[in-house]
């Protein structure tokens, strides 16, 4: 693409962003996000160097705007068993039973809000507020696919640029709970 049309695909796509309410959560369809020009820049300094060129570079982060995977573009799916004993941590939001856990954890330990949203790469339009952190212990074997949390452009808190430990459950959510036992609840800011 010639460098005189990416300034104007760009303010397109912005453009195309600010007409949508909100950013659904992953497992939703793909979606553009209004990402600040400074949210770019730090996620250039961080990740161009993965690329061969600036174009590889440019539609890696097109890619990260629209689909917000959780993951990094270079992870490989590889299932896991989780045994049982092993330990984890939830953020959780305002009125979210631990009884309804989400279908992400980490194997870090959380110590505010702050880290959330940077390490672990948790959008606002995701959880528009946080204020808890569960511990729960794995009671029954689980499947889970581990990694480390990929980079997300948030609309409101800019860039995110994850490297935390993160691991999904490949059960359905009706499941979930069967597995887990909640070890502790303790408040965060």
């Amino acid at each position: 693409m010639p460098d005189i049309c990416r300034p104007w695909l760009l303010i397109l796509l912005a453009l195309s962003a600010c007409a949508q309410s909100a950013a659904p959560p992953p497992q939703t369809a793909a979606t553009q996000v209004a990402a600040p020009a400074s949210a770019r820049t730090a996620w250039w300094n961080d990740n161009r160097w993965r690329y061969h060129d600036e174009g590889e570079a440019d539609a890696a982060y097109q890619r990260l705007l629209q689909q917000q995977s959780a993951w990094p573009e270079w992870h490989q799916v590889e299932l896991v068993t989780l045994p049982a004993g092993l330990r984890f941590e939830m953020a959780l939001s305002p009125g979210q039973p631990p009884e309804r856990p989400g279908a992400f954890g980490t194997f870090d330990r959380i110590p505010d809000v702050r880290y959330v949203r940077q390490r672990l790469a948790v959008k606002v339009a995701w959880k528009p507020s946080i204020d808890r952190v569960a511990t729960f212990e794995i009671v029954e074997p689980l499947a889970a696919d581990t990694g480390t949390v990929g980079p997300q452009i948030d609309a409101q808190a800019g860039y995110l640029p994850g490297g935390g430990s993160q691991f999904e459950m490949k059960v359905p959510p009706a499941e979930r709970s069967r597995h887990l036992k909640l070890v502790a609840i303790r408040p965060i800011r």
